[in-house]
């Protein structure tokens, strides 16, 4: 009877042994597949609420640094419209350059003609977008910020009539034309009344990128080129003379000029933007590996440390169930 029960109670030993084992290569097999110590926040005692903070930490800087990306790739496509839109002004204003000398033959159908296919171009760059985000919309990203090149045209075609009829003389017909409201010069209304943009870059900073299409640099191309595109000579029964029209030609020259000025500011100002907007994002990378570092420290498990303690516990395993086997085989002669 002895001899049973010592038999019983090492069996008994043994099957409390393997469920141990087992136990503790579940949790081994868990920290090999998932690269952390434990399954829960609970069993980390007192680290528990230290690694949710790292973790939302961890998030929130992924959401700015997204925010972030987008904010680049918005102004790095503005500033390639805005180059491309002086560069298209600049081009215009070449073909007069070489005719402001008064007394010499004009051709102003070259003159309207660049500043026709200038227009065409700067008006795409001001309706640029990137998937359905205007970039020069302000805030009202889903809309068109420049909807009226006819409307413009026939308000520049009434100011060049009045002019030439000697309705206005030439210092209103310029001050007219300055004076142009922004929905005379074909801007949506939402655009005027559009907000800044900002990126929210970090908990504490948000950057300004913002360049609409109606700040003065656009809208004095606009306006300049629109004036050129549409402008007439006076001819026999008009009432400018030929110096006023030299006149005309030199302030919309000067125009266009200060719109190009302009843009170039507005490009100064989101490259400044872009400058802080990198330097934010390299901060946040260095605070990530940081935390990223901090949570290996206490959350990871080493996966080969694992891996060779599974591998042992594998062997003891497999021993209690030799021996477990042999008992009962003890077990059954003592019955035979």
């Amino acid at each position: 009877m002895a001899n049973n029960v010592s038999t019983l109670g090492l069996n008994l030993g043994i099957i409390s042994r393997t469920k141990s084992l087992q136990g503790q290569m579940a949790d081994l097999q868990a920290q090999v597949a998932t690269g952390v110590k434990y399954q829960t926040f609970g069993e980390y005692g007192s680290n528990a609420q230290r690694i949710q903070e790292y973790r939302t930490s961890l998030t929130t800087i992924d959401i700015y640094r997204q925010n972030i990306d987008i904010s680049l790739s918005n102004i790095e496509q503005m500033d390639s419209a805005i180059e491309e839109t002086i560069e298209q002004a600049k081009g215009a204003l070449s073909s007069i350059t070489i005719q402001l000398e008064r007394g010499s033959e004009f051709d102003l159908v070259a003159v309207k003609t660049a500043a026709q296919a200038a227009l065409k171009v700067i008006e795409a760059n001001m309706n640029v977008r990137i998937g359905d985000r205007y970039l020069f919309a302000g805030t009202d990203v889903s809309n068109e910020p420049y909807t009226g090149s006819s409307t413009v045209t026939a308000n520049m075609q009434t100011q060049i009539a009045d002019w030439l009829d000697g309705t206005n003389t030439t210092t209103q017909l310029l001050s007219n034309i300055d004076n142009l409201t922004d929905s005379q010069l074909g801007y949506s209304v939402s655009v005027q009344t559009a907000k800044n943009i900002f990126v929210r870059a970090d908990d504490s900073l948000e950057v300004d990128y913002t360049v609409k299409a109606n700040d003065d640099g656009f809208s004095k191309i606009v306006a300049g080129l629109n004036a050129l595109a549409n402008l007439e000579e006076p001819g026999t029964g008009d009432i400018p003379t030929r110096d006023e029209f030299y006149d005309v030609v030199d302030s919309l020259y000067r125009t266009v000029k200060a719109g190009i000025d302009g843009l170039r500011d507005s490009s100064s100002d989101i490259a400044l933007a872009s400058e802080t907007i990198n330097t934010i994002k390299n901060n946040l990378t260095e605070d990530k590996q940081a935390y990223q570092k901090v949570m290996e420290q206490t959350e990871a498990t080493d996966v080969t440390d694992a891996i060779v303690r599974f591998q042992s516990m594998q062997t003891q395993l497999d021993a209690s169930f030799r021996i477990s086997a042999i008992l009962g085989q003890l077990s059954l002669t003592r019955i035979l």
